[in-house]
């Protein structure tokens, strides 16, 4: 058994019961697969509002991993979109 002391900036401190020994369960590394530029940046946190608005009943993390897949590889996402027969519906061709 453990006792939760909180939450640091370095993590979940707690006492492990058995030994009362003070433990820390290390903050998670997370970090965003891409790097962006001060300007590349802004333009992810507007399409991010524009989709989150547009689309509220989706997850936030779905919609950021569309985000950041079409700011790095728009041609792919653009091609995926094209052969998308349900989406395709919505133009004139």
């Amino acid at each position: 058994m453990a006792s939760i002391q909180g939450l640091c900036h370095e993590g979940l401190k707690y006492v492990d019961e058995d030994t009362g020994e003070e433990k820390l369960i290390p903050r998670a590394n997370i970090q965003d697969g891409y790097v962006y530029t001060i300007g590349d940046s802004e333009r992810k946190d507007h399409l991010m509002m524009l989709c989150l608005q547009k689309y509220p009943h989706l997850d936030k993390m779905t919609v950021e991993l569309f985000v950041d897949h079409y700011m790095n590889h728009p041609d792919e996402m653009e091609k995926n979109m094209r052969n998308d027969k349900e989406y395709m519906k919505k133009f004139k061709c």
